[in-house]
């Protein structure tokens, strides 16, 4: 029965203006169809069917890294990060998640320094996520819907400069599994 009501689920886009029927046998299975036999006609029962949830599959490409300029002695200048990286979720992680939210949290050596004016920019498949830079490391990402995303995070100076980044993180979401 499940491996039927897959193959309706696959073929709806071709058939999402027919109605769909419902029909039970006299061997108690379960059938699907656009249209009853005629011994079944009066017992099925049309069916309501959701639109089917596209997805573009195309795999963004992040954004170039950012490589900031060096002291003369080839130090780090003041207020850059020797690490900044995302530990949640991990690279090429799979999430299953019904309400297609998305936490994600970033960590940085030496920790984020908002005292210096520096924030935290989110981006999600190269787009920008927060308007202004926030002053915190974590993010819950909501409307992540089903595909391969990916995830990046600048940390920029008071002027809106970036300073440090991440490297970008590829996340596969898949809607919960059904047991």
């Amino acid at each position: 029965m499940i491996a039927r009501l897959t193959l309706l689920l696959c073929l709806l886009p071709a058939v999402a203006a027919a109605e769909i029927y419902r029909y039970v046998d006299e061997q108690g299975n379960v059938h699907y169809t656009d249209e009853p036999p005629a011994r079944y006609e009066q017992q099925a029962e049309q069916v309501e069917v959701e639109p089917v949830q596209t997805v573009n599959s195309r795999v963004p490409s992040a954004p170039p890294p950012v490589r900031p300029s060096r002291s003369q002695d080839g130090s780090a200048p003041a207020g850059l990060y020797d690490q900044v990286r995302i530990v949640q979720p991990a690279n090429e992680q799979t999430i299953r998640d019904a309400s297609h939210t998305l936490t994600v949290v970033v960590q940085s050596e030496p920790p984020l320094r908002t005292k210096l004016g520096h924030g935290a920019v989110f981006y999600l498949d190269g787009q920008r996520v927060n308007d202004t830079p926030l002053s915190k490391t974590s993010l819950t990402l909501t409307d992540v819907y089903r595909g391969v995303h990916t995830i990046s995070v600048d940390y920029v100076d008071a002027s809106g400069a970036v300073i440090a980044q991440t490297t970008p993180v590829t996340v596969f979401m898949k809607p919960p599994r059904v047991r």
